[in-house]
């Protein structure tokens, strides 16, 4: 577990040639339960690396199809996906800042993407990543060492978690309180320079996109991809 509610699942793909995606993108398990052919879709939290390993978190939700399968999964045991899919992707051109938006396992392909962010800052030097987490307690923060380790490599890029359920007096150093749509006004948004990203939860999703169309994002600066728990 990496959270009191979320685990992390490491998988061996058996194909040749290596199974081969993009950052962002995400794998859909096929599996039956109690009769019916059911699917579910994870996004993958590893960056690519042609070594047929595919990694993703999953929230537990008491009585899920889903959370079923995986949570009685034991060493060894086989699951049939297919993928990849999504378009939660980088886009060709370079933006002047990128700003990646998610609550809880809505985190997991900016984990993936990581490895080209740091390349892409490394060519353009005056490129921002803001990365911000949405979650109810500080307990529930998912991989804050892998964003902290690349904040600290890069001073242009900054993690900032935001806790829904903390009161500001009750945070730790680096933390913030709120929902984490709430913390466009902070950030000066450019819509020309800023390109967004947001994963996960649909409230938060359809509130953050309607407050950058509101303040002129154009929609080719806005990515979207909403997890439904189930």
């Amino acid at each position: 577990m990496i959270s009191p509610k979320v685990k992390h699942f490491i998988f061996n793909c058996e194909l040749s040639p290596p199974f081969e995606y993009l950052p962002g993108q995400f794998i859909t398990i096929h599996f039956e339960h109690d009769g019916k052919n059911l699917k579910r879709s994870y996004s993958i939290a590893n960056e690519p690396k042609k070594d047929n390993r595919i990694e993703f978190a999953a929230g537990y939700f008491e009585g899920g199809p889903g959370t079923e399968l995986l949570y009685n999964l034991k060493p060894g045991d086989v699951i049939h996906i297919n993928g990849p899919f999504g378009r939660l992707i980088f886009k060709d051109e370079t933006p002047g800042r990128y700003i990646l938006v998610a609550t809880s396992t809505g985190t997991t392909p900016y984990r993936a993407m990581l490895n080209e962010l740091g390349q892409r800052i490394e060519k353009h030097p005056d490129l921002q990543v803001v990365i911000l987490q949405g979650v109810q307690r500080s307990e529930e923060i998912l991989y804050p060492d892998d964003f902290q380790a690349f904040a600290k490599k890069y001073p242009q890029a900054s993690f900032r978690p935001y806790l829904s359920r903390v009161q500001k007096q009750d945070l730790k150093d680096n933390e913030y309180s709120g929902y984490v749509q709430h913390a466009f006004p902070e950030l000066n948004l450019n819509p020309t320079r800023d390109m967004v990203y947001l994963c996960g939860n649909p409230g938060m999703i359809d509130e953050a996109f309607n407050y950058l169309k509101e303040h002129g994002f154009p929609m080719q600066h806005i990515v979207r991809e909403k997890y439904i728990s189930r």
